[in-house]
């Protein structure tokens, strides 16, 4: 998902509303938000590894974090609240 498709989701929810993080869809909970971050906040791009080579933007998984889109956004686990639903999954709202 994208920050503009997120946008574009919430411009028709309550703004007043509280956010929440669902996550583990087979044990569902439900996380406050600590708050919102980029990896270039953290980290510094670069496009090659180590060994000088170039990075394979598919390959997320054995990039380095400064390899990585400085520009990813995060939305930042705050904490466990309660069990959630399951069903949720189902209902989100996919661009």
């Amino acid at each position: 998902m994208k920050v503009h498709e997120l946008i574009e989701i919430l411009q028709d929810m309550d703004p007043e509303a509280d956010i929440w993080v669902m996550s583990q869809q087979n044990y569902p909970f439900e996380h406050s938000i600590a708050g919102v971050c980029q990896r270039g906040d953290w980290a510094e791009e670069d496009d090659t590894d180590e060994a000088g080579e170039s990075w394979t933007r598919g390959d997320r998984w054995s990039a380095s974090e400064s390899q990585l889109p400085a520009n990813d956004v995060f939305i930042v686990e705050g904490g466990q609240v309660r069990y959630g639903a399951k069903a949720a999954w189902d209902a989100a709202r996919r661009w």
